[in-house]
This record gives C-alpha cells, structure tokens and sequence, in this order.
C-alpha cells in the first residue's frame, strides 16, 4: 500500500508491505536508483547504508516491542533520502510513521526537509523504544523484590528471560550509530547544509544509555542472586554434613548397645530406654561441642 503525502515543495512516500508492482510505480515517476528499489521490494538481514550524488540510503532494524513477553523480532524500515523525497518501506504498520505523518501533513514537523523528516520519523520510534525500556526497568525492580523476598531459586529464570531479551535489544540497534554517523557526514555534501549533531544523536544516546543502565542494574542483581543461591547452598551442605556426622556415631552406638553380647544393663527389662537415654545425653553433648566450635 502507498501512502503520498506532500508539503510545499517536498513529498514524502511510505509504502507498507510493499509489492513489486508498488515498487516498479515509485521507479516509474521518481528518480531512485534500482539497486535501492530493489532493497525496498524484500527484507534485509542486517542495518546496511549507502550514499551516492543522488541520495542516501538507510535499512534500519528496531526491536519490536521487546518489554512483551512472546518471541523476540525486529521490525524493518527502508529509507531512502533525497533532496526533495524521502520514501520510507515497511512491512507492518508503525504507529511512530503514523504519527509523524500527521504532523508532516499540516505543516508541524520539527524541519520540514527530508533529512529532518528522517531524523523525526527515527527519533520518535527511539522514543517508543524509551517507553519500552521503562517497562524493563519495572521487571528489574520485581525481580529485585524477589532476590530479597527469599526467591532466589525463581529469580534465575526470570534474569536469564530478561537478559536475553535486552540482548536482542542491543543486537538490534547496534548498528544505528554508525549509520547515523554516515548520514551526519554526507548530509552537507547531499544537502548542502549541515544537520544539527544533537537531534541526529540525542534520542538514540538516551536509548543506549538506558539499556546499557538496565543491563548493568540485572548484571548486578545476577552477582547478588548467585551470591545469596552460594550462601544458601552451603548453608544446606553443612546442615547435611552435620547430620550425616550425627547420625553416624549414634547408629553405631546403638548397634553395639543391643547387641546379643552387650552389657545386661542394656538387655533388661528397661534396657530400651536406658539405651534411649544414652543416646540423648551423646546427641546433646554433640551439640553442646559443636556450638562451642560454633559449626551450629
């Protein structure tokens, strides 16, 4: 589907889930060059750019609401960048595109040029991921709650979910910078005029710092988790141990005490509970020992 929208002297074109047909009607009527349409017609594997006296060319990958929990996946965005012509591709609707759209339409974006067209449409979808990156941030605070609830062993799960989840996060976007790089650098020799470094970088420096916040904050509730789990579990093995170095001399004593050839003090009519109470007063001089040495 086409979407054409003017404004004053420049035209903006956004194709969703765009077919061969739609494409060979863009090359048709405007000037674009057709190794890029072809980028447009089909999904890239990867951020890629290129730049030439006509243009600049740009297929960005965004994480796709990534703070839900179903299966991780990006959403692609092709653009291609002229002097009067900007031509964004998708394969699905973006809200973010949507908004933008708006604002071109009656004359309120922030510059209207296609290079500030490309840096509003890219600065509000970072603004979304922003909104996103809250929402893990309220994830980090419940697992943090539960680490210090006494859930220790439940917490693993849930910060390996989320750590896998801010790689893809991070794997997505990694690229961005270098592409935005290339498009700062050849903005002046394109467009004649250089573009303001700060809203070329502003909104994405804020996305990559905080995720580079939330992945330190889980990295160390990770440390603190393992650390509490390593306490408990040897907590757990001297419990074990001490009853296992309990248990083993009083079985043996008792074995010996009714034994066919024990002492008669022990096979008498009371020789049951005479042998019960040596064994308490041996378990209690036991702990008595090992609370002195403090093993207890």
């Amino acid at each position: 589907m086409i979407t054409l929208i003017k404004n004053k002297n420049l035209t903006w074109i956004d194709i969703e889930s765009p077919t061969p047909e739609d494409i060979s009607k863009i090359v048709a009527e405007f000037e674009i060059l057709p190794g890029w349409a072809e980028e447009l017609s089909q999904p890239t594997a990867r951020a890629k750019t290129e730049t030439n006296e006509l243009g600049f060319y740009a297929a960005l990958h965004y994480p796709d609401h990534p703070s839900m929990r179903h299966e991780t996946r990006d959403i692609e965005i092709d653009y291609i960048v002229t002097k009067d012509l900007l031509i964004t591709a998708h394969y699905e609707p973006i809200d973010a595109i949507m908004e933008v759209a708006k604002k071109f339409e009656i004359g309120m974006a922030a510059a209207i040029s296609t290079p500030g067209l490309f840096l509003e449409i890219n600065n509000e979808l970072y603004r979304g991921l922003r909104e996103e990156l809250e929402s893990f941030r309220k994830e980090i605070k419940g697992v943090e709650g539960g680490i210090f609830g006494g859930h220790e062993f439940r917490m693993v799960e849930e910060i390996s979910h989320l750590t896998r989840r801010l790689l893809d996060f991070k794997q997505a976007i990694r690229s961005h910078h270098i592409i935005l790089k290339s498009f700062e650098l050849n903005a002046e020799k394109l467009w004649k005029k250089s573009v303001d470094r700060d809203s070329v970088y502003k909104d994405f420096s804020r996305v990559e710092g905080a995720l580079e916040n939330c992945r330190e904050v889980l990295s160390e509730l990770r440390e603190t988790n393992d650390s509490l789990l390593t306490a408990k579990n040897n907590e757990v093995t001297k419990k074990l141990t001490l009853m296992a170095f309990v248990t083993f001399p009083l079985t043996l004593v008792a074995t010996v005490l009714v034994a066919h050839n024990a002492p008669r003090l022990f096979q008498g009519e009371h020789g049951f509970w005479i042998t019960v109470v040596v064994l308490v007063v041996l378990l209690v001089i036991m702990q008595i020992y090992f609370a002195y040495k403090k093993w207890i």
